[in-house]
């Protein structure tokens, strides 16, 4: 299947067994390390994040989001092209939709539909308490909240300026 699936070992052909014993450690691969390595692959395709993004908070009511000026904003198994770049969507104060293409292709030229399980957000702090909740709320889709403590209670914030990034499994 590959990323973003999940796989098992029976993935990757189940356990494997030398006819021989290698003749050529260099060159021939020993089953009983073969089967060490399929199953670490499979059993990673459960839980590894498929893609992250990063976005700014944006002023109430703005409908464009803008990427950071540096550093990261997006990455996923499937690649990092404009093609397949998440957008970020202003949806009302403090809230956010995140989107991933409905389908992704793989190295091997596998599409694959996508379909999130979980996600979870955070917001950069200068030392003022921010957070980032997330929620998926469609197959490639995730709303992500944004909170800002003013008083005693946290509430929706915009976060202006500041950098919120989604993972999604």
């Amino acid at each position: 299947m590959g990323l973003p699936g999940r796989d098992n070992l029976s993935s990757y052909g189940g356990r494997m067994q030398n006819y021989s014993d290698p003749v050529d450690p260099t060159t021939d691969e020993d089953a009983e390390w073969r089967n060490k390595y399929a199953a670490n692959v499979a059993a990673m395709t459960h839980t590894i994040p498929r893609a992250v993004r990063s976005f700014l908070g944006s002023t109430a009511g703005a409908t464009a989001i803008a990427d950071p000026s540096t550093g990261f904003i997006h990455d996923a198994v499937w690649g990092d092209s404009s093609i397949v770049k998440p957008s970020a969507t202003y949806i009302a104060t403090g809230m956010y939709d995140v989107i991933w293409p409905a389908t992704v292709t793989d190295e091997l030229d596998v599409t694959h539909t996508l379909t999130i399980r979980r996600a979870h957000a955070s917001a950069e702090t200068d030392g003022v308490w921010r957070d980032a909740k997330a929620k998926v709320t469609a197959a490639n889709k995730v709303r992500v909240f944004t909170y800002q403590a003013t008083g005693a209670a946290p509430n929706l914030d915009q976060l202006a300026g500041e950098v919120i990034t989604v993972w999604i499994y």
